[in-house]
């Protein structure tokens, strides 16, 4: 065997020492949450050059999703078909129940009309907001423009309706 050389302590001693480096931090001190304000918005062009501009919920209420290579003609059903699989994995939902009847919509000075063929008396305030900005967008009105949503059970207006871009 071969006598030691150097003291017996130096691995723990270093050990020591690289923990105490790591604890203090370097000298950074923590602060506090800064506010900066609302999260960051991206303006969604319309639906003009084969896409659609459908509006489901997430996080943070009613979110546009544009669907490309689709005319603007299937707007509601594909509004009512729900999110994609990859929409669903990044966090998009919808408040609307699957389309069980036809779906139509007309267009008149200040107003678009929605008939559905299935109750809309249920519809919550964000599923009915989530159609409305949905037409909105597909007609391209601009202005103060009423909503009517007519259901085998109910009707219902929104006016005026305002819609994230």
């Amino acid at each position: 065997m071969r006598p030691r050389t150097g003291p017996a302590g130096a691995p723990a001693a270093a050990a020591l020492l690289a923990a105490t480096l790591l604890a203090a931090g370097c000298g950074i001190q923590s602060t506090d949450v800064i506010a900066v304000g609302g999260p960051a918005t991206a303006h969604v062009e319309g639906s003009e050059g084969g896409s659609t501009v459908l509006y489901f919920t997430g996080p943070d209420g009613l979110m546009p999703v544009v669907r490309s290579g689709r005319g603007v003609g299937p707007a509601l059903p594909l509004l009512f078909a729900g999110p994609g699989k990859a929409e669903a994995a990044a966090g998009v939902r919808t408040e609307l129940p699957p389309l069980r009847g036809p779906a139509s919509m007309s267009v008149a000075e200040g107003m678009v009309t929605v008939v559905l063929g299935q109750e809309v008396g249920g519809l919550s305030l964000l599923a009915q907001r989530q159609i409305a900005c949905t037409v909105l967008r597909a007609t391209a009105r601009g202005g103060r423009v009423q909503v009517t949503i007519i259901g085998t059970d109910a009707r219902s207006s929104i006016s005026p309706i305002a819609c994230p871009d």
